[in-house]
């Protein structure tokens, strides 16, 4: 929605004639999607890059601080979300990993006592985000083949 505003709007005033105008609307648009994903780093700075390299230290045992907190997982949303309406070169595979990781961890976290369970939790969650980001079931599976091992 907000995306087919900043198009339509900017359209509208090519069409008018105002192309200095619509040049700047364009460029605060961006600029402004830019400073949300930018905020939503600061209040999570862990949100911020892919995701995998954070959910690899964990399932491989070194606990970071808050990488699996729904926080993380809202920022990181908001924050890619932000980032490719402003245009950013930014992928949705990683993040999707990362997210799947975090609500794994968020479905498990009571029924799950034992730290190795829910790393394995994790590990699935994982897994899921990998199957849904590529489309590749397989591909997820040996994810959590590879990182369970």
């Amino acid at each position: 929605l907000r995306l087919q505003y900043k198009f339509e709007s900017v359209n509208k005033l090519l069409e008018e004639g105002h192309v200095i105008l619509a040049f700047l609307a364009f460029y605060f648009y961006q600029l402004f999607f830019a400073m949300i994903a930018g905020i939503c780093v600061w209040i999570q700075p862990i949100s911020g890059g892919s995701g995998i390299p954070e959910v690899k230290c964990y399932l491989n045992g070194i606990d970071l601080p808050k990488v699996l907190d729904v926080k993380t997982l809202f920022c990181k949303v908001i924050g890619v979300t932000c980032s490719v309406t402003a245009g950013l070169p930014v992928g949705k595979e990683g993040p999707m990993v990362h997210s799947g990781a975090v609500v794994a961890n968020s479905v498990s976290s009571n029924a799950v006592r034992n730290d190795r369970d829910k790393r394995d939790m994790v590990s699935c969650g994982a897994a899921a985000g990998v199957c849904t980001a590529f489309s590749a079931p397989i591909g997820g599976i040996l994810f959590a083949l590879e990182e369970g091992a």
